[in-house]
């Protein structure tokens, strides 16, 4: 091998020459394998090769270990083994795999912009150092600006990184002075770590801290005038204080709600009466509150505003009058079509409401029902009998209630087409017969034989043959893909066997079915069955058998 000791590149691919001697008089087969290095980091194009006898060959292989913090700087010995496929001998040659390293360090610092204030302070920062390199590094930390303006504190200031490991340091950033009266400033500050072993590698960030004073030249200017302004306000008259009123509408009946509205300026009590009965008192300048009338005839409202001296009314009158009587709510009609339905599919409920019904509500869905509609389509999300209620309701408040009641059965999606028998009546003699079946939408589907065995078949369409010694019935049961069930059955009877006899006799054998679901005809020389509708019918069939004999 060339060379023993190999050095690697993380990233780049190394060739190492294998050189293989047959020392024997007959050409060989060898095969080659490398242990002790990941199986990531190497390449053999040629695992097995030839070499004549008395040559020598030379093979390549490939070390390339990625260029990440896994592939640890350092050595790794492994061994490359050789063994002839003709022979079986097996030789071994050692190396040793030099991983160089490298450096990749990262930086950062959070928030990138901190402040500092005589009031408040966010000069707290995190360094989050990763070393994404194959060696370890103990930074030393640092924190500079150009114009020294402050001071840096690490909570450690030396931090040590394995390979493709993440440390957090907090930083406290300090500016040295603080002065009370001055204009803001943006200090621009940068830290730094640096390979204590490594002088070279190192990690940098940037970050700024804003100092806040507590009084700027700004903010003096800014007082300055509103002292001014509060000093035109003082030297200001008083003015006296005013109401803008209105209720809506003017016209009313008896159990309406008008809205009073209003908006005052310079007062310190508002007050709002409705005929002699006081409504509102209060400190709002500006509001909007409903008010229902019940007194027919005419109610004047008055709004007031003062400023504890001086008053300012204002006045509105609304004419009440009273209302028709209201008629109690009726539900003249309510049906469901159909009332059995399977779960999922939707029914159609067909109602009908009187004039004085406002609204309408269906329990127990909580479902607001259209009162001019007249139809509203359901479905069903339970299985079982529901009731369900149409509760009508008027404008006074009266309630109407009616019921209906739908049943809703929740079915398997599994269809059985077709089961039946190759025939419903076989030979004493010949105990076969062939189930076959059709089904649809069914995950599992099994053949049960009367007190014998439980037999899974193909879901779909499919035959099986069985024997029999004896009347049996089949159950098909289809299961889909929820867990429910649909089954179907059939009855196969055999034939009674014939009776022996000297001379002629008449013998007579009947066969009868259980009625199953669908129209079953079972036919035979001993006797028919015919089932239609679940009622068994029994036929009965007369043979005559002669027995001779000659000397």
């Amino acid at each position: 091998m060339t060379p023993d000791l190999v050095a690697l590149e993380p990233g780049a691919t190394t060739p190492i020459s294998i050189v293989v001697v047959n020392k024997g008089t007959e050409a060989d087969r060898f095969e080659m394998e490398i242990d002790g290095i990941d199986a990531e980091w190497k390449a053999v194009p040629v695992g097995v090769f030839g070499v004549d006898a008395g040559e020598t060959h030379s093979e390549k292989v490939f070390f390339k270990p990625p260029r990440a913090s896994e592939s640890l700087a350092g050595n790794y010995p492994f061994v490359v083994r050789l063994r002839s496929l003709v022979s079986g001998e097996s030789k071994t040659v050692q190396g040793v795999a030099q991983v160089k390293p490298f450096h990749h360090l990262s930086m950062e610092v959070d928030p990138k912009k901190g402040f500092i204030s005589p009031t408040r302070k966010q000069n707290v920062f995190d360094v989050t150092l990763v070393n994404l390199g194959n060696t370890e590094h103990t930074l030393q930390l640092l924190g500079n600006d150009p114009e020294d303006a402050c001071a840096y504190e690490f909570d450690q200031e030396q931090v040590t990184i394995g390979a493709g490991q993440q440390r957090d340091v907090e930083l406290v950033a300090d500016p040295v002075k603080k002065p009370i009266f001055a204009s803001g400033r943006l200090i621009g500050f940068t830290v730094t770590g640096r390979s204590v072993s490594t002088p070279s590698v190192g990690v940098s960030a940037q970050a700024q801290l804003e100092q806040r004073p507590l009084v700027t030249p700004t903010s003096i200017a800014v007082l300055v005038l509103l002292g001014l302004l509060f000093s035109a306000w003082f030297l200001m008259m008083p003015k006296p204080p005013t109401i803008t009123f209105g209720v809506t509408p003017q016209k009313a009946m008896r159990g309406d709600t008008v809205t009073i509205n209003w908006n005052a300026e310079h007062a310190k009590r508002i007050v709002i009466r409705a005929g002699d009965q006081e409504i509102y008192d209060g400190t709002e300048l500006q509001k909007q509150m409903a008010y229902q009338v019940t007194t027919p005839g005419v109610i004047r409202f008055v709004a007031e505003a003062s400023d504890g001296e001086r008053k300012h009314e204002e006045t509105q009158q609304v004419t009440v009058g009273t209302p028709a009587p209201i008629p109690p709510p009726q539900i003249t009609s309510l049906d469901a079509n159909p009332k059995r339905v399977k779960l999922g599919e939707p029914f159609v409920m067909k109602y009908s409401l009187s004039d004085s019904v406002s609204e309408a509500v269906l329990e127990p869905t909580g479902e607001a029902i259209d009162r001019v509609l007249n139809e509203r389509e359901i479905t069903p999300t339970r299985s079982g009998e529901i009731k369900y209620t149409l509760v009508a309701k008027n404008s006074a408040g009266e309630v109407a209630r009616k019921s209906f009641t739908v049943f809703v059965r929740d079915e398997s999606d599994a269809r059985i087409l077709d089961f039946h028998p190759s025939a419903k009546v076989v030979p004493a003699n010949d105990g076969h017969v062939t189930l076959t079946w059709q089904v649809v939408n069914a995950v599992r589907l099994e053949i049960k034989v009367e007190g014998s065995r439980t037999d899974v078949v193909t879901p779909t369409t499919g035959s099986q043959d069985y024997v029999i010694t004896g009347k049996t019935t089949f159950t098909l049961t289809a299961t889909d893909s929820k867990g429910r069930k649909a089954t179907a059955q059939t009855t196969v009877t055999m034939e009674p066997p014939a009776v022996p006899s000297s001379t002629g006799i008449t013998s007579t054998a009947t066969g009868t079915e259980a009625g199953g679901a669908g129209t079953e005809t079972t036919g035979g020389t001993a006797g028919a069955t015919t089932t239609t509708g679940g009622t068994a019918t029994t036929g009965t069939a007369t043979g005559t058998g002669t027995t001779g004999g000659h000397r």
